[in-house]
C-alpha cells in the first residue's frame, strides 16, 4: 500500500541509496519476542544515530558563532538541554528541529536536510500552514530574530484566519504552490496568500481528520457515541483531549508523539499509525529511533496477540494502551514521562 512505499522512501538518506540497515532493523524488531530481547539486540545498533546527532549539533553551534547559552536562549530551551544535545540526546519532536535550524540561520535546503537526515522527519511541506510560514521566514534575512518572527507571524495568522465557507477550491500541485509561495516578498503578502488559499490548507488537513474519525467509528462504535465519550471512558489526559478537540475543529496537525499516542488510544496497528503519520506529512515510525523502535515492538506484539481485533468478543479498547504503558515503564527514555502520562493505568483489582 502507499504507506509502505512512503516508509521505504523515508529510508533514502544516503545519496539516493536505500538504507538497508534500517530495513534489517525494522524486520528484526518485528521478530523480537520480549522487551529484553529488543533492548539487547536492537538498542545497541541504534546508538549510531545519537553519535551522528552529537557531531552535527556541535558543528551547528560552532558554525553559528554563538555560545551554547545564546543558542539555548534563541531556541527557548535551557543550557542543560543544549548540553544534552551535544552529548547525543536527540530532540523530542520535529518542532524542536525547526527551532534549531532557524537558530542556526539555515535556509530551505539545509533545513530539509536537518529534518530528514538527523530528525527522521519529512521535509517542509508548503500546504501545511506551519511549514508554509517556516518556508517564508527562511527566505527572509531575519538573522537571530528568525524564530521569533516565525512564532509571531504564525500566531498572528492563526488568531486572525477565518475558516473558509467558500466553494471548494481547485487544488494545485505542490510544485506550483511552492513557486507561488517563493514569489512572496513580505509579511502582508504572506498573510494574503494564506487567506486566499485557506481551503487548500484545510483540504490537506481534512484527509488526516477523516482518517482519525474513521478509526473512532470502526473501533469504538460500541463503546461510546462520540470521541468525547471515548476520552471520558478511557480517562484521557487533558492535553490529549485538547488535541482531539483541535482535530474535531479541523485545526492544525498534532505533534508526532501526540499522533502516535492517538494511534495507541484508537487501537491502530503498525501500518495504520504509519498511514496517519503520512497524512500529517511525517515519516513512518523510524526503526533507528529507540523510542519509536519500542512503539514498533509494542504494535507488532499486540497484533500477534490479537489485541487489535475489534471483532473479537474479548476486544478491550484500553488493552493496547495498558500494554504499552507496561512495556514503556520498564525503560528509561527521554520521551517516556510525558508520553506515559497519557496512557491509562491498569486497575489495581485487575493487576
Amino acid at each position: 500500500m502507499a504507506t509502505c512505499q512512503k516508509g521505504e522512501k523515508a529510508l533514502d538518506y544516503n545519496d539516493g541509496r536505500i538504507d538497508l540497515e534500517t530495513v534489517v532493523i525494522k524486520d528484526e524488531i518485528s521478530r523480537c519476542e520480549s522487551i529484553d530481547e529488543l533492548r539487547e539486540n536492537i538498542f545497541p545498533r541504534i546508538k549510531s544515530q545519537q553519535e551522528q546527532w552529537s557531531k552535527k549539533i556541535n558543528e551547528i553551534i560552532e558554525e553559528s558563532g554563538l555560545t551554547k547559552s545564546k543558542f539555548a536562549s534563541i531556541c527557548n530551551v535551557s543550557r542543560v538541554t543544549v548540553n544534552k544535545w551535544c552529548k547525543g540526546a536527540i530532540p523530542k519532536n520535529r518542532e524542536m528541529f525547526l527551532k534549531i535550524g532557524m537558530a542556526a540561520g539555515y535556509q530551505l535546503e539545509k533545513m530539509n536536510q536537518l529534518l530528514q537526515r538527523y530528525g527522521r522527519y519529512p521535509e517542509l511541506y508548503s500546504k501545511s500552514l506551519e511549514d508554509c510560514v517556516c518556508i517564508f521566514v527562511l527566505t527572509q534575512e531575519y538573522g537571530e530574530e528568525t524564530l521569533n518572527k516565525y512564532n509571531y507571524i504564525l500566531n498572528k495568522i492563526k488568531e486572525n484566519i477565518i475558516r473558509s465557507n467558500q466553494a471548494e477550491q481547485n487544488d494545485i500541485t505542490t510544485e506550483l504552490f511552492d513557486i507561488k509561495l517563493s514569489d512572496i516578498k513580505n509579511e502582508e503578502g504572506l498573510e494574503k496568500f494564506i487567506v486566499d488559499n485557506t481551503t487548500i490548507f484545510e483540504n490537506a488537513y481534512n484527509k488526516f481528520y477523516a482518517y482519525v474519525k474513521m478509526h473512532i467509528r470502526i473501533n469504538y462504535q460500541g463503546f461510546g457515541g462520540s470521541v468525547f465519550e471515548l476520552a471520558e471512558g478511557q480517562g484521557w489526559s487533558s492535553s490529549l483531549r485538547q488535541c482531539i478537540s483541535a482535530i474535531n475543529q479541523r485545526k492544525w496537525y498534532p505533534t508526532r508523539n501526540k499522533i502516535i499516542s492517538i494511534g495507541l488510544h484508537l487501537s491502530m496497528d503498525h501500518e495504520q499509525i504509519d498511514e496517519m503519520l503520512e497524512l500529517a506529512h511525517m515519516e513512518a515510525l523510524c526503526a533507528k529511533n529507540i523510542f519509536e523502535s519500542v512503539i514498533m515492538f509494542i504494535l507488532d506484539d499486540a497484533d500477534l496477540n490479537n489485541m487489535l481485533d475489534n471483532e473479537s468478543e474479548e476486544y478491550d479498547p484500553d488493552e493496547l494502551c495498558i500494554y504499552a504503558r507496561e512495556v514503556l515503564e520498564q525503560l528509561e527514555l527521554p520521551e517516556i514521562d510525558s508520553f506515559i502520562s497519557e496512557l491509562p493505568e491498569m486497575d489495581e483489582d485487575e493487576g
